[in-house]
């Protein structure tokens, strides 16, 4: 009874930001005001649901930042900490509300099914970059349970490498004391959202845990990279 209404107090709050956001705190027309737009929505969402944050390391002011990727609630915690440029896949568009809200923050879209996108998408990457903002790109190209880190894809890299702009690892974990992490906070495989955010707005006492290393030296071949940059992720959720 308690969890339930916990969890109606944090979804009313949270649709109550969503609104704002969309109506009140409108984003501007340039990719930078989509961003700073972008922080404070995912800020007004994350008080919303209520989730502790830790933080170590030091946050990229621009190029690209790679992460491991539990769920759309890894986007609410970086979103909040900076304004910055996510890249996620084209089929979000089409969500109901979340996907107003990817398009309204200036997120880039991949469509991993076309390989022509490709191109298309680093064009994307290389633009925002060049505009000082930070791009964060989750390689892995999925969610996952957390147990552990999926391959890094290695095609989006190419145009950070070869612009000469910095690629720093990141790793993103969550604990709490109840619940169960890999069904209630991760999101993956055959999960729906409604139900899956009632299940994350239950969890009484959710601490995310984002940890940010230093950009390595890479190798000049991408699938290299891909694997040291896979390695430097791997580490750091150790930590």
């Amino acid at each position: 009874m308690i969890a339930s209404l916990t969890a109606l107090r944090r979804l009313t709050k949270l649709a109550w930001s969503i609104l704002y956001g969309l109506t009140v705190d409108r984003p501007s027309s340039s990719l930078t005001g989509k961003a700073e737009w972008q922080q404070r929505q995912a800020s007004r969402m994350l008080r919303a649901l209520e989730t502790n944050v830790t933080f170590s390391g030091t946050f990229p002011a621009e190029g690209l930042m790679v992460c491991n990727h539990l769920g759309y609630l890894d986007t609410i915690i970086i979103g909040a900490q900076r304004p910055l440029v996510f890249v996620a896949k084209s089929d979000t568009r089409n969500w109901p509300v979340i996907g107003l809200l990817i398009r309204s923050a200036g997120c880039i879209l991949a469509d991993r099914n076309r390989r022509s996108s490709a191109v298309e998408t680093s064009s994307e990457i290389l633009s925002a970059m060049e505009t000082g903002l930070p791009v964060v790109l989750f390689p892995e190209g999925t969610s996952s349970d957390g147990s552990s880190v999926l391959p890094f894809k290695p095609t989006l890299l190419q145009i950070a490498m070869e612009s000469g702009k910095s690629i720093t690892p990141a790793a993103i974990s969550y604990e709490a004391t109840t619940g169960d992490l890999k069904n209630d906070v991760c999101y993956w495989g055959e999960h729906t959202f409604s139900t899956h955010i009632i299940r994350l707005a239950k969890i009484p006492n959710l601490t995310a845990h984002l940890t940010i290393g230093d950009a390595p030296p890479l190798p000049v071949d991408r699938k290299a990279a891909a694997r040291l940059l896979h390695a430097e992720v791997s580490r750091l959720l150790k930590h």
